[in-house]
């Protein structure tokens, strides 16, 4: 399945392949393909070895990374928690200027995402079978960051958890969220 997210192309697979980890952890990984217009085709996994250990990670650039993609490798991951009824739930925080010399992720407000998107984000998300609200009120273990915006869905949608990634993610780069943007003309 395709789907765009402001100009990013993404691709389910349904390639699912199995997975190890540090500790002989074993697992599945859903497998996604995210395509930019400025050049970035990387792969992404939704890895999960249960409910303890469940991410989405991009996992390889498969051409060269533009440079403004260069750590997104290394702070990208998005960790999922598991609820008791079996949804999925993320807090999303975008990778953007804070504090280091390259992006961190940090907090994104609903109007961030939705200059992001260049649309309604919550009601694009709620479309694709998301329910959104706080941290705090779709997690009830939230100790931190607890009026951040988060996302559910129910583990059989699980592989759509993509979508808001690369909102938060390659979007948030693409876009230079937070940054001064100078043209030169």
């Amino acid at each position: 399945m395709k789907y765009t997210v402001a100009n990013v192309e993404v691709e389910i697979t349904g390639e699912a392949r199995a997975i190890t980890a540090v500790g002989n952890l074993f697992g599945t990984a859903q497998i996604a393909l995210v395509r930019t217009p400025d050049q970035l085709v990387a792969e992404l996994q939704v890895k999960n070895f249960g409910p303890d250990k469940t991410e989405i990670k991009l996992t390889e650039f498969l051409a060269p990374a533009p440079p403004v993609y260069g750590h997104l490798d290394r702070n990208g991951l998005m960790t999922v928690q598991r609820l008791e009824n079996g949804d999925w739930v993320v807090l999303l925080r975008a990778l953007r200027p804070g504090g280091k010399e390259w992006p961190t992720l940090n907090f994104v407000s609903m109007e961030e995402l939705d200059s992001l998107l260049d649309a309604d984000a919550q009601n694009w998300l709620t479309g694709l079978g998301f329910t959104v609200g706080t941290w705090a009120e779709l997690n009830p273990a939230a100790k931190r960051f607890t009026g951040s915006i988060a996302v559910s869905i129910p583990e059989d949608k699980s592989e759509l958890l993509v979508l808001p990634w690369t909102l938060t993610r390659v979007v948030a780069l693409m876009k230079q969220l937070g940054e001064n943007k100078v043209v030169d003309f």
